[in-house]
């Protein structure tokens, strides 16, 4: 029973990793794409109506919580150095935008211009 687990498991992770090349997201560190893919499971319309995230909510995130607060930050850093998440001056302390490629496109080219 537990193989038959394990073999399924392998190939939903086989299945994760072709998506993430899919999208360009292969390039990224593990820790990159899960503070990254935490930003777009918290996203919500603010008052303004700009579709954001708060790092609160994202530090909770089952796949980023084990990070220490250090980490998060120098991650989250550098997705802002590749333009993968942004801030803007007139948001509150910790609240974030993700980039968002079209539908067709990936975040490859994103992720190369900034590396």
């Amino acid at each position: 029973m537990v193989r038959g687990i394990l073999t399924r498991l392998s190939q939903l992770r086989d299945l994760l990793h072709a998506m993430e090349v899919e999208v360009g997201l292969a390039d990224l560190t593990p820790n990159e794409r899960d503070v990254l893919l935490a930003c777009y499971a918290n996203l919500y319309s603010d008052s303004a109506g700009d579709t954001v995230c708060h790092t609160d909510a994202v530090r909770k995130h089952p796949t980023v919580a084990r990070l220490s607060q250090p980490t998060f930050h120098r991650t989250l850093k550098r997705l802002l150095e590749r333009g993968l998440v942004c801030k803007q001056d007139h948001w509150p302390l910790g609240v974030y935008s993700v980039a968002a490629p079209e539908p067709t496109e990936s975040f490859a080219p994103l992720i190369a211009k900034a590396g």
